[in-house]
């Protein structure tokens, strides 16, 4: 049983975020075993409405996440949801999606 447990499981999860000037955003994260299908998403830029840094309690801890606000859905996509990066990393994050999507010139 163990043996089937070390053969199946990755050890780890992936998560990435891949945004395409003018077109949308796709928000990948992988399965932590091999026989999990990975979930990919893409949103077109015409349905974003913001990309935030938002902060939620996670125990009794302070985590931020980064999300987007999509039109037409009750909930936010979080971005790296199994991660949570810690605040500096996601800034970085934001300002490079930020000038990405909507072509800033800074």
């Amino acid at each position: 049983m163990v043996i089937i447990h070390l053969v199946i499981r990755k050890y780890y999860t992936e998560e990435s975020i891949l945004v395409i000037r003018s077109l949308g955003i796709q928000t990948s994260t992988s399965s932590p075993t091999y026989f999990c299908s990975d979930s990919t998403r893409f949103i077109p830029t015409t349905q974003i409405q913001d990309i935030i840094i938002h902060e939620a309690f996670k125990g009794f801890e302070v985590r931020f996440y980064l999300a987007l606000i999509v039109e037409g859905e009750s909930e936010v996509v979080v971005v790296f949801p199994n991660l949570l990066p810690h605040r500096p990393i996601l800034e970085q994050v934001w300002r490079g999606a930020r000038k990405c999507l909507y072509d800033l010139k800074s």
